[in-house]
């Protein structure tokens, strides 16, 4: 019997860091500042689709990131939808890229809570920015000491 081991590598883990940075600073923001969602969360959507498309990865993605964010921005009374049809194409952009995972997951369940109940926009929003950013965080961390070992 034999056993095989992929391993991919990512071309620039600074992606991974600069997105969870700007996660997890736009849910705190979001928390600290809620009267300004619209504003917050159509910068952080708009930052991420330049992040991604400056670090060439997931061009459907980012360019679904900067439409939903330039139509938060324009129709701020349309945030949880909005918000939700990123986070659908996250969890399936994820799906399709190679399996199920957990952030795809994750997305694809508070793309529902949204919208089912999108009074408590503001709190899901920034719960999963900052699961995202610390996910993201944590996976940068651990890439980088696999590197230095």
């Amino acid at each position: 019997m034999q056993q095989f081991y992929m391993e991919i590598k990512e071309e620039n883990p600074n992606r991974r860091l600069i997105n969870g940075l700007i996660a997890v600073l736009t849910g705190i923001f979001t928390l600290i500042w809620p009267d300004f969602l619209s504003v917050i969360i159509a910068a952080y959507l708009i930052s991420t689709g330049i992040v991604y498309f400056f670090f060439r990865k997931a061009a459907f993605i980012g360019a679904a990131s900067i439409v939903a964010g330039i139509f938060i921005f324009v129709f701020e009374n349309l945030i949880p939808y909005a918000f939700a049809f990123f986070l659908f194409i996250l969890a399936f952009g994820s799906i399709l890229s190679g399996g199920l995972s957990l952030i795809g997951i994750m997305a694809f369940i508070f793309g529902l809570i949204i919208i089912s109940n999108p009074v408590f926009v503001t709190y899901v929003i920034a719960g999963f920015l900052l699961f995202y950013g610390l996910l993201g965080l944590m996976a940068w961390w651990k890439q980088n000491s696999k590197e230095f070992r």
